[in-house]
């Protein structure tokens, strides 16, 4: 009878979660990933396109907000192009070295070694050039820039702080939650005041990989933001010969040791095979 009662007791408690989790309208699956984030505190979170399902590893820090860093090229480049700043994704910058200045570290180290020379849309996003971006924003402007975070409802959509570091550890933040819904939108070419062509030319620039069962989109973000703790993102998705899943995901760590570039991508291909999505 004991056995029972505690069966059904944890029946209710699951409803209860479940109701919970309805009201917000977010009904997912909880998946543990642990494996994948040691020495981190990691969360990730996978939309099936085809059956409108999420799941998460680590809900709570799924929801939470944080600065959106390097991934915010992705809206940034939309709306370079949807302004006009940018002419196509060859719109080039020249590298103002003055403004910019190079540090010796930068020399010997993968990205930054790259900054240091002009760049287009499409190798600024490859090299996530700060500069570039930075330049394009202010080119943008922050009454343009402000209407379209609104447009696309991105996070809590603050710009306030300097219209060249808002989306660096400023007043921008985005959850890795919204970030997927964000990406749905886009992916599916439901944002509000973009044309398709813009949309499609913002996809190509972040295919990271094609192979013969999967073509991989994304980009890396990361930042130290945080008192003693910096954050490392990679949000994107993967398309394969019949589905598309959307996912972003994000890492907490004392330093930058604990992960670089190659980790975040590394993580999340493990993850996708790990669900059978990749081979």
């Amino acid at each position: 009878m004991k056995k029972i009662l505690i069966l059904l007791l944890i029946g209710v408690l699951s409803g209860l979660y479940l109701c919970a989790q309805e009201d917000r309208g977010e009904i997912f699956q909880q998946i543990d990933l642990s494996q994948h984030f040691k020495n981190v505190d990691g969360c990730f979170v996978l939309y099936d396109l085809k059956q409108e399902s999420y799941q998460m590893y680590q809900p709570d820090q799924c929801h939470q907000r944080f600065s959106p860093c390097s991934t915010f090229k992705i809206p940034n480049s939309l709306i370079a192009l949807e302004t006009g700043v940018a002419d196509d994704v060859q719109f080039k910058l020249p590298w103002d070295s003055i403004r910019t200045p190079a540090q010796p570290w930068m020399f010997d180290r993968e990205p930054f070694k790259y900054w240091l020379q002009d760049h287009t849309l499409q190798s600024a996003i490859k090299y996530s050039v700060v500069w570039y971006y930075q330049e394009i924003a202010r080119r943008v402007g922050a009454d343009r820039m402000n209407q379209y975070l609104q447009q696309i409802n991105y996070g809590n959509n603050d710009a306030s702080s300097a219209i060249d570091r808002f989306w660096l550890c400023g007043s921008l933040k985005i959850s890795a939650k919204e970030q997927v819904d964000f990406l749905k939108k886009f992916y599916t070419h439901e944002l509000s005041g973009f044309s398709a062509a813009n949309m499609k030319a913002v996809k190509d620039i972040i295919l990271y990989e094609s192979v013969d069962n999967h073509r991989l989109y994304g980009k890396t973000g990361g930042g130290n933001c945080m008192p003693r703790k910096v954050i490392g993102w990679y949000v994107g998705w993967v398309e394969t010969d019949d589905n598309t899943y959307i996912f972003a995901m994000n890492m907490l760590a004392d330093d930058f040791s604990a992960f670089d570039q190659n980790r975040r991508i590394e993580v999340t291909r493990k993850v996708l095979k790990e669900l059978n999505i990749i081979n």
